[in-house]
């Protein structure tokens, strides 16, 4: 930006020439004609060149970043209301007043006012304006609230968790996907991890993360949006989903009811996995693996493809078998589903031996 530094002294000698010739301001005090304009006029060109690069500033930086767009529409729109507004009152001082320099001058600042007034609001606003588009010609709500358009911002754990691939690909998630780089940055560093369980997780993170930017089916992109002030990943990505009006895509129960307490909208894909699990009911029967012992006394745990969590009543003794199993009963909760089952054949041997 040298260029400024060449364009101010410039400017300034500019204007002060133009002063000094026409002989816009009279004579102040022991100060000749001529000196009262070359000050006037420099001061003149110094405030012009400081409102022109301020425009330009908040114009570079309005194009700059997330919702480059928008911006640039909100400063055009501002701009304009900015130099009506600056009008009106500029109009009022020269119905005011009889037409002078000074009040030429006091014009041309209200007028210059609103346009950089204009200009600076738009460039930081982040929600458009413009946001009553018509759908279908209707006069329907914009497309950016409908819901299923809304932006998607996804967290470490629905990445590591990896189902959210084949949602993306199934096409229940629509709009645009965002993936913020401070979530690269800490799958990188799951996936560096020394413990070899968190290893896997984050080098399976960034494996999903690649075949979804390969698949030209999936609208996914890089946010470069990071907040260097906030060092918690989480509050990052809530104020992220704030600004963006976006949805939060996630699997983190605890993330998840921050998110509900501050107004952001959540998608949690747990919950959408238990709304369509399959119902089992009471007598059912399923194959299960029994992988682990559980908390009670002869219980054996297992699990479903779908990660339902299966407590298998005096099925320790199973353990690293898989077996079929009754279905005695079905916890809902808010970690997801749990199915209270027993080795078939058990339960009727076992009403047979209370009989007699």
């Amino acid at each position: 930006m040298t260029y400024w530094y060449t364009l101010f002294p410039i400017l300034i000698a500019t204007t002060a020439a133009i002063a000094v010739r026409h002989g816009f301001i009279p004579p102040l005090g022991p100060f000749p004609a001529w000196a009262t304009n070359l000050m006037g006029g420099a001061i003149a060109g110094g405030l012009v060149g400081g409102l022109a690069r301020l425009g330009w500033r908040r114009l570079a930086e309005g194009l700059a970043g997330e919702g480059a767009e928008t911006r640039l529409v909100n400063m055009l729109v501002l701009v304009a209301g900015g130099a009506l507004v600056g009008a009106v009152p500029a109009a009022a001082v020269g119905l005011a007043f009889s037409q002078g320099t000074a009040v030429r001058v006091v014009e041309g600042c209200l007028l210059g006012g609103g346009l950089v007034a204009g200009l600076s609001v738009g460039s930081v606003l982040k929600e458009p304006l413009l946001s009553s588009v018509r759908v279908g010609g209707k006069g329907g709500p914009s497309s950016r609230r409908r819901g299923t358009s809304l932006r998607k911002v996804l967290d470490t754990s629905v990445i590591i968790d990896g189902r959210i691939g084949d949602l993306l690909r199934t096409g229940f998630l629509e709009g645009e996907i965002l993936v913020p780089e401070f979530i690269l940055a800490e799958l990188q560093s799951v996936a560096d991890s020394p413990n070899s369980l968190r290893r896997r997780k984050g080098r399976r993170g960034l494996e999903v993360l690649r075949e979804l930017m390969q698949d030209e089916h999936v609208e996914i992109r890089v946010s470069s949006t990071d907040y260097l002030d906030i060092k918690e990943v989480d509050r990052k990505l809530l104020r992220m989903a704030k600004e963006q009006g976006a949805v939060l895509v996630t699997i983190d129960y605890n993330l998840n009811r921050v998110a509900q307490v501050e107004g952001v909208k959540i998608l949690n894909v747990n919950e959408l996995a238990n709304a369509v699990k399959p119902r089992f009911i009471p007598g059912e029967e399923l194959s299960v693996e029994v992988i682990d012992r559980g908390e009670e006394i002869g219980q054996g745990v297992g699990y479903l493809d779908d990660g339902t969590m299966v407590v298998v009543e005096n099925g320790r003794r199973h353990i690293g078998r898989t077996i079929r199993a009754t279905v005695k009963s079905a916890l809902q909760t808010e970690a997801g589903r749990m199915l209270f089952v027993e080795p078939t054949g058990e339960t009727a041997a076992r009403w047979e031996k209370q009989a007699t």
